[in-house]
C-alpha cells in the first residue's frame, strides 16, 4: 500500500467531501481507488430512469458526487455528524446538484418514508447495535422491486480466540457493537422480506497489511495513546487506527471477509 495503512489512505485527500470507505484494486486494471466499488456494486442491479436513493451513512456524500450525475434521479443521504453534512452539502452545491441530492444529519434506524427504488449502505450498517431491526426499517421504506446493497466487513462463523481477541478489539474501537457474519446479515434480509440476488466476495481486491507489515505502526500508536487521549481528539483516532490495523491483518488471514450483498424487495 506504498506505506499507507487504509485508515490513512482513506484521508488523503485531505478536507475535500472524498469517498471514507476503502480503496479497491480495479479488477479491469484501472488504477486502485474507491470510486472501484461504486462500479461493482451496481452491476446487475436494475434501477428505473430516475431512481429515487438512499445513502445510509453516507459521510461526507462522496457516493452521490460519483453517482448522481450518471444516474439520475433524486438522492438523499443520512449522516450522524453535522460537520460532514456541511462540508458534503457544499461540495454538492458546487458540483451544481443541490436540487437533486441532499444531505440530513438523520439516523439510519429513522429513515425518511421513501419510498426508494435503491438503498446503499456501504462500510455504514456494521454500526447499527440492532442489525436485524435496521435491516427491517430500511426494507420497510424500500419500493417494492427496489434493490439494498451493503458491502461490509463480514466475520467468519468461527475463528481461533487470540484472533478473535482481535475482532473484539476492532469491534470496540470501530463501535460496532454487533458486526453480523454474512449468515446473519443474510437472515435479517430473508426476516424484512427481501431476497438475496447477488453477493460477491471482495475480499481479493483489498489493498491490506500482514500483520508483520503492520506491527511498527501498531506499536507506535500503542505507545502513543495515553498521552494522546489528553490532546483532543487524537486519542479517539489513535483508537479508530489501532482498530483499522486489527481489522487488516484480520482481513489478511481470512477471518473477516469484505462482502457484497444485493437485496430485493417483492
Amino acid at each position: 500500500m506504498d506505506g499507507l495503512s487504509f485508515f490513512e489512505e482513506r484521508r488523503a485527500e485531505g478536507e475535500a467531501a472524498h469517498p471514507i470507505h476503502r480503496a479497491l484494486t480495479d479488477p479491469d486494471g484501472g488504477a486502485p481507488s474507491p470510486y472501484v466499488l461504486h462500479r461493482l456494486m451496481l452491476e446487475g442491479v436494475a434501477l428505473p430512469e430516475a431512481p429515487r436513493v438512499l445513502d445510509a451513512g453516507c459521510g461526507y456524500g462522496a457516493t452521490m458526487l460519483d453517482l448522481a450525475p450518471r444516474l439520475g434521479g433524486d438522492w438523499t443521504g443520512l449522516t450522524l455528524s453535522e460537520a460532514q453534512r456541511q462540508r458534503g452539502g457544499a461540495a454538492l452545491a458546487a458540483a451544481g446538484l443541490a436540487d437533486q441530492a441532499r444531505i440530513r444529519v438523520q439516523s439510519y434506524d429513522m429513515p425518511p418514508p421513501g419510498p426508494f427504488d435503491l438503498i446503499i449502505g456501504i462500510e455504514s450498517l456494521i454500526h447499527s447495535a440492532a442489525p436485524a431491526a435496521t435491516i427491517a426499517v430500511l426494507a420497510s421504506v424500500l419500493a417494492p422491486g427496489g434493490h439494498l446493497v451493503m458491502v461490509d466487513d463480514m466475520p467468519e462463523e468461527a475463528m481461533p480466540p487470540e484472533a478473535a481477541r482481535r475482532f473484539a478489539l476492532f469491534r470496540r474501537y470501530w463501535r460496532c457493537p454487533v458486526a453480523p457474519t454474512r449468515a446473519g446479515w443474510v437472515r435479517a434480509m430473508e426476516e424484512a422480506g427481501l431476497t438475496l440476488v447477488e453477493e460477491r466476495d471482495l475480499s481479493p481486491l483489498l489493498r491490506v497489511r500482514s500483520r508483520d507489515q503492520a506491527e511498527p505502526r501498531l506499536r507506535e500508536l500503542k505507545a502513543w495513546r495515553p498521552r494522546l487521549r489528553r490532546a483532543l481528539g487524537f486519542g479517539v483516532r489513535a483508537e479508530a487506527e489501532i482498530g483499522g490495523i486489527m481489522l487488516e491483518t484480520l482481513q489478511t488471514e481470512g477471518f473477516v471477509r469484505y462482502r457484497l450483498l444485493v437485496a430485493r424487495k417483492g
